[in-house]
């Protein structure tokens, strides 16, 4: 159970970290005793995303503030919204860790990202949290939190799973 616990920490760690970097933004992972729920700020950006699967079901949460959003390299041409970019970003963070999850034979179904009211998440904090996720950036914390159930027991290890890149075409 220890190892899928921490596996289930590296699998998240690392795709936010990769998820960011794909927009040019730096973030460093805060180590999870060091960072207590009662330090939340305020988050202008949130969106979450609801996931079942085999032993895991719940909600991920993506927390950006603005002045992190602000880094993010854009088109002119085509800017985003913040909430518009949170939303798009929690639905391909539960990708990322969707696809690394296939390594441990677990699946997910994920339904549609929603953009949450800074009430709506406070909320969500007030119900409790499985796991918070704070990452430093040079403008802020970025949070990412996952509330529902896990059965690490399910989580069994079956090697490297070969799936596409970013931006591999894939043929049907």
């Amino acid at each position: 159970m220890h190892d899928s616990r921490a596996a289930l920490d590296i699998i998240i760690q690392s795709s936010t970290v990769e998820l960011f970097h794909s927009w040019g933004i730096a973030v460093a992972p805060v180590a999870r005793n060091l960072f207590r729920p009662e330090q939340f700020q305020s988050y202008e950006l949130v969106a979450s995303i609801d996931f079942d699967g085999r032993g895991l079901n719940g909600t991920l949460a993506l927390a950006v503030p603005q002045s992190v959003f602000a880094l993010v390299k854009q088109d002119p041409t085509r800017p985003h919204t913040g909430r518009d970019w949170v939303r798009e970003n929690v639905n391909q963070l539960l990708g990322r860790i969707k696809g690394r999850l296939l390594q441990f034979q677990v699946t997910l179904k994920a339904g549609l990202p929603a953009v949450m009211t800074p009430e709506a998440f406070e909320q969500m904090r007030a119900r409790g949290f499985l796991a918070v996720y704070a990452f430093r950036t040079l403008r802020g914390e970025v949070l990412v939190a996952l509330s529902g159930q896990v059965d690490y027991s399910v989580f069994v290890y079956s090697g490297a799973t070969t799936l596409p890149s970013e931006g591999d075409i894939i043929l049907f």
